[in-house]
């Protein structure tokens, strides 16, 4: 810089012009400075690669000054390595699970901290206790009104309906109740329709709804 304003002081430049061009360049490094500053406090946030969808949050987040990071949904790793022995469903707890009605495309969604196996028996106990054959109108209208402790059994009674008990499984796990319940809601959603009474423990905004179905 002193090589420069000695040259330009040979060639007749005057000492004011050099003020002028340091004060403007201090200005625009000390607004970068506070631009930087106003971006980095944001955060950033780490979004899975899901085509179609990806793309607009990173533009929306951008919009408002948070930093996006991008990752795999499927790694080798998850593919390849498996380092323990894969467990049953019967013996899985802290998770989500399905139970398809055989009659219709209607499933149950649940969630249990036990193992599936003993939630699982549980309902295939109340279903079997309960008389179950084929009604007449004003039988079926009496079955509508009641209500037993699972939906399964509500939907085995109203709908004379047989449910798939060897096609139940386990769709999620996790070990936080809250986080739990988010997820039960979630797979109500998704899979719809469904035999299930409620919306699940977590009451879930339909503004997840396009996400969801895609």
């Amino acid at each position: 810089m002193e090589h420069i304003k000695q040259a330009l002081s040979r060639c007749g430049y005057p000492d004011w012009t050099f003020k002028k061009v340091e004060h403007q360049t201090n200005k625009t490094k000390q607004k970068k400075d506070r631009k930087k500053g106003e971006e980095t406090s944001k955060g950033r946030v780490t979004l899975p690669y899901i085509q179609g969808i990806t793309e607009p949050l990173e533009r929306i987040f951008k919009k408002h000054n948070i930093a996006t990071a991008v990752r795999p949904k499927t790694t080798l790793r998850n593919l390849l390595v498996h380092p323990k022995d894969k467990l049953q469903d019967s013996v899985k707890t802290d998770c989500v699970y399905k139970i398809p009605c055989m009659s219709c495309n209607k499933v149950y969604i649940g969630e249990t901290g036990r193992t599936f196996g003993c939630r699982l028996e549980e309902h295939r106990k109340e279903a079997e206790s309960t008389k179950v054959g084929r009604y007449t109108r004003a039988q079926k209208q009496v079955a509508e009104k009641e209500e037993n402790k699972s939906a399964v059994t509500d939907h085995i009674m109203r709908n004379n309906c047989a449910i798939d008990w060897d096609g139940a499984k386990v769709i999620d796990r996790e070990d936080n109740r809250v986080t739990r319940w988010i997820k039960e809601s979630v797979w109500i959603r998704k899979s719809a329709p469904v035999m299930n009474r409620d919306e699940g423990g977590y009451r879930l905004s339909h503004v997840w709804d396009r996400i969801l179905k895609k």
